[in-house]
Parts: structure tokens; C-alpha cells; sequence
């Protein structure tokens, strides 16, 4: 780059454009997919959050209601019964191993959680 010049504009294109629309469940990756283990550790991660949500307060939450609040938390449409059942699979799938790092989680702590306020 030439002195006095200005740094490369690369990255200043993006700000322009508006955000893309949120993803449908039934269009996330895949087993397969390249990006199957970020999308589903972001969902264990989610689901896990709600599972301790729901225990502070002493609410449970049914498998749809749960699904719901996963695919809002994640910003995923669920606008056709294809998108809310590939994510309800992938939640039922997932739900136990949240509950056991809830567990953990409560263990390690003395039964206490960390309650931020916001």
C-alpha cells in the first residue's frame, strides 16, 4: 500500500447491506454438513440455558413449548410444521444431555446458580 493511501475497503461493504433474514429450521445444517457440530453444540448450548431458566424458576416446560423457545433464542424460524419438526427432533435428541450439564452444573455450585441480572 502506497504512503497516504487508505487502508483497503474490504470489509466496509457489509454495514450496507441489511441483515439476511433469519434461517428455517428445516434449511440448518445437517449430519454431514460442515457446520453440523457448531449449529448443534449452539443448540445444546440454548437448550441448556432454557432447561436452567426454567428450573430457577420453577416452570418445566412441555417438548413444543421448549422447541419454541430454543428456535427463538436462535433466531430460527419455525414457520411450517417441516421447520418445527427437524428442530423438535434435534431438541428431543439434545434434551437429556442439557438436563445432565444442568445437573453438573447445580452440583459444582452447591445447588446454586449464577443469576445475572440485566
Amino acid at each position: 500500500m502506497a504512503p497516504g493511501c487508505c487502508p483497503p475497503a474490504r470489509f466496509l461493504f457489509l454495514s450496507f447491506f441489511p441483515t439476511a433474514p433469519p434461517m428455517n429450521a428445516a434449511n440448518a445444517p445437517v449430519l454431514g454438513d460442515p457446520n453440523w457440530n457448531r449449529y448443534r453444540a449452539r443448540v445444546a448450548a440454548v437448550l441448556t440455558d432454557v432447561e436452567a431458566d426454567m428450573q430457577q424458576r420453577g416452570y418445566g416446560l412441555s417438548g413444543e413449548g421448549l422447541t419454541l423457545e430454543v428456535a427463538e433464542r436462535l433466531s430460527l424460524g419455525v414457520a411450517t410444521a417441516e421447520d418445527f419438526q427437524v428442530l423438535e427432533a434435534l431438541v428431543k435428541a439434545l434434551r437429556p444431555i442439557a438436563r445432565e450439564a444442568v445437573r453438573a452444573t447445580r452440583e459444582d455450585h452447591g445447588g446454586q446458580f449464577t443469576l445475572l441480572l440485566l
